[in-house]
């Protein structure tokens, strides 16, 4: 457990989420799973219950899933118990400083649908973070621009009904390009760009660009 961490939790974390938004995310999670090769090790940043990474858990070697909600750890570490898992770590930690966690330590550090939800100013320190830890980074999230209006409406009212938080987040990240301008601002050199049968959310495999 990491200390002096300010847990933060929403009305959908744990269950709600398990239950209702994971099961949607299926083809991001075997997306990511193609791309991770056998033996590695893997940090899922915000990796919620820690469906994506217990989804790949038969493949890696070893991975922890940094999460800053309680009931979301509390989930994952249920999940993993119960489905006999005992190659991944679930902890309470902030992304923006995990200072207790080695230099390039991982082989990807991967992050799926939740930097749009992350206020402005810690989307760059969470991705600064990623790139120190991961040979290579992973990230997952809402294209930008969205393809049509029709689904940018829907999309819109998805990140709405997550509340008023997730919402402004959500406003933000795409007022501000989305992760091709974060991408930009890190350094980070893309490999490879994948997007989904519906067009909205887009995987980017990416390295640091030394």
């Amino acid at each position: 457990m990491i200390q002096d961490t300010q847990a933060r939790n929403h009305f959908y974390d744990g269950w709600i989420y398990r239950k209702f938004i994971d099961p949607s995310l299926g083809g991001i999670r075997r997306r990511i799973a193609k791309i991770i090769p056998e033996g590695s090790r893997v940090i899922d940043i915000g990796g919620g219950t820690g469906d994506q990474l217990l989804h790949i858990a038969d493949q890696i070697h070893w991975g922890i899933c940094i999460e800053l909600s309680e009931a979301m750890v509390k989930t994952g570490r249920f999940q993993a118990e119960r489905r006999g898992i005992s190659n991944c770590e679930f902890q309470l930690a902030d992304a923006t400083d995990l200072s207790h966690l080695a230099d390039q330590s991982f082989d990807f550090a991967m992050s799926s649908m939740v930097i749009h939800e992350m206020p402005r100013k810690n989307r760059l320190p969470v991705l600064n973070e990623m790139k120190r830890l991961g040979k290579q980074i992973i990230l997952a999230d809402w294209i930008y621009p969205q393809p049509s209006t029709i689904k940018l409406v829907g999309t819109h009212f998805i990140e709405f009904m997550a509340g008023w938080e997730h919402y402004s987040g959500f406003r933000s990240f795409m007022k501000n390009q989305g992760t091709p301008a974060l991408i930009e601002a890190a350094g980070l050199e893309i490999v490879e760009t994948q997007i989904t049968t519906k067009g909205t959310i887009q995987l980017w495999l990416c390295k640091p660009n030394y």
